[in-house]
């Protein structure tokens, strides 16, 4: 019985965890430079269900789906001139106080693939 108690203390713990970690990306903003084609610093606007990426003079340069689930994000890009359409892209990610990393999981899209992953993303302060 007390083998059960912690198993499922551990099982609570990972699961809250899990939830805290996909929390904290909704609603917050992170730039990164981002080379070839786009050669600007830009920022990746990260919302509930949805997220876009402007450039620094704040032009829309791709809107998303974003789902965010434990600690993997899903990308499906339906608007803008960076994007990759009918391309869906998963992404593993972790957090590490105002730094965010992510490793591929799957995405056919080639740039969008290369260019979240190699990027070095900062946390944008909310006002």
């Amino acid at each position: 019985m007390k083998h059960l108690t912690i198993l499922l203390m551990l099982w609570v713990t990972t699961a809250m965890l899990s939830r805290v970690q996909a929390q904290s990306l909704i609603n917050t903003n992170w730039k990164a430079y981002i080379a070839e084609p786009v050669y600007d610093t830009i920022v990746w606007h990260i919302r509930t269900d949805s997220s876009f990426v402007t450039g620094s003079n704040g032009t829309v340069l791709v809107r998303s789906v974003c789902k965010i689930s434990g600690d993997t994000v899903l990308l499906n890009d339906y608007d803008g001139q960076f994007t990759c359409p009918d391309t869906p892209g998963r992404y593993k990610f972790a957090r590490v106080e105002d730094m965010l990393n992510f490793t591929l999981i799957d995405d056919l899209c080639q740039g969008r693939a290369t260019s979240i992953t190699t990027a070095k993303w900062k946390k944008v302060p909310t006002p």
